[in-house]
């Protein structure tokens, strides 16, 4: 979470030791819109996206995340199930940078056409990038999502993946099936989800799986 200009400045420089390729900034708890400014400003080597789950207004999350554009971040992430996610998609769909659209399950993993289902509803808002998360219940959903996503990715910038210590192989073979990216924590006390690995623990992984 970010909470004060020290923190980004912190965060910034953390990040920046990782060499990761994207870094997520959830503003959940920011209020200043001035913090965005010190993010887009900095010189950084790696992309960024700005991810809003905050309980504010949907004018008070557009003005954040129209912010965020404008101080050149590499892409906004819109959920699919706000209620004001319409509003912000249009005002955010010409924007320069790219537009994710998310889904998040957290009871379960649907069935492969559910998925589907929920991708071709996403699809109408004309985002860039589709995020379609679920939670593992069983060992086999992950094999209903790495499906899912190599039957889509030919034609569809596609992140996908499942929450929970159950889904992290979906988390760690999700880009080897051609999705766009996934999520790592910057260390393990920095986790924000269930069944996420920190990046050095990822890259431990990819590295005993012959991944570079």
């Amino acid at each position: 979470m970010v909470e004060a200009s020290e923190d980004i400045d912190v965060l910034l420089e953390r990040a920046s030791q990782k060499k990761p390729d994207l870094v997520e900034f959830r503003f959940d708890r920011i209020s200043d819109p001035a913090m965005l400014e010190i993010i887009g400003e900095t010189k950084k080597e790696f992309k960024t996206i700005a991810t809003d789950r905050g309980k504010r207004d949907s004018a008070a999350r557009k003005k954040l995340l129209q912010a965020a554009v404008e101080s050149g971040f590499d892409f906004v992430d819109v959920d699919l199930e706000d209620k004001a996610s319409h509003e912000l998609i249009r005002a955010l769909n010409d924007s320069k940078s790219e537009l994710i659209v998310s889904y998040h399950n957290f009871s379960g993993t649907p069935s492969y056409d559910a998925l589907s289902e929920i991708l071709n509803k996403a699809r109408l808002s004309g985002a860039d990038v589709y995020k379609i998360i679920t939670t593992a219940k069983h060992p086999r959903d992950n094999l209903t999502i790495l499906s899912f996503i190599e039957s889509h990715v030919p034609t569809t910038r596609l992140v996908s993946f499942a929450m929970g210590r159950i889904g992290i192989p979906s988390r760690v073979l999700t880009t080897l099936y051609g999705a766009e990216f996934t999520f790592a924590s910057l260390s393990e006390q920095s986790q924000t989800a269930e069944g996420q690995l920190s990046i050095d623990d990822l890259r431990k992984v990819w590295q005993i799986l012959g991944v570079n």
